[in-house]
């Protein structure tokens, strides 16, 4: 990882000065207002650590395996509108490489949801547990959600807008619901992932 990581970061002193800071247990900013608020508000957006779910079987001889931590980030959410076709979350997730003498990293993932109805919903996104176990606490997180191309919200744990920008991001790391094992707890509380387009 660390080849492909080293390659893509890039990023100033002034802005690592500015991500100074622990958003493991952060609680988010209040929602910025802009475009769009009359569609989807952001409630509230919390990083947490899950320990990989376990599954019984029937089949004999299932082995006991470690339960390690996930670093998860939820955002809790409101839309006005009876349905939305598409919402696209892009998450970003900003980490001082401990494996490359705190190197910056700027994750970045992004999940879209399909037939979203009016009302309170839950979008979450993860890092598996190598990646925080190689690299370390995850510093600064923000969101920013779309609607037909438009930015219709953004949350953050840092003040300064847009500071994701400053970044080169790093895509394959971060991931959704549906990649991890947490894909079938809890299942009805969150939206149908659209899933990403074959590769030609």
């Amino acid at each position: 990882m660390k080849g492909p990581i080293q390659s893509k970061v890039s990023v100033g002193v002034a802005m690592v000065a500015v991500l100074l800071g622990t958003a493991w247990g952060a609680v988010a900013q209040q929602p910025v207002p802009g475009a769009g608020s009359e569609i989807l508000r952001i409630r509230k957006m919390t990083p947490v650590k899950e320990k990989t779910p376990v599954f019984r079987t029937a089949a004999p001889g299932q082995a006991s395996a470690r339960q390690p931590d996930w670093w998860r980030v939820v955002v809790e959410f409101e839309t006005a509108p009876e349905w939305i076709d598409e919402l696209e979350f892009t998450y970003y997730a900003y980490i001082e490489d401990q494996s490359n003498k705190g190197a910056p990293v700027m994750f970045r993932g992004t999940v879209t949801y399909v037939n979203v109805s009016k009302g309170r919903h839950q979008s979450d996104m993860f890092l598996h547990p190598n990646t925080i176990a190689r690299l370390g606490l995850v510093k600064q997180i923000a969101v920013v959600v779309k609607a037909r191309g438009a930015v219709v919200a953004t949350e953050s744990t840092a003040t300064k807008p847009n500071w994701w920008d400053g970044f080169s991001p790093v895509d394959g790391v971060l991931i959704n619901r549906s990649q991890t094992p947490f894909a079938y707890i809890d299942y009805d509380l969150y939206e149908a992932i659209k899933p990403a387009a074959a590769a030609r």
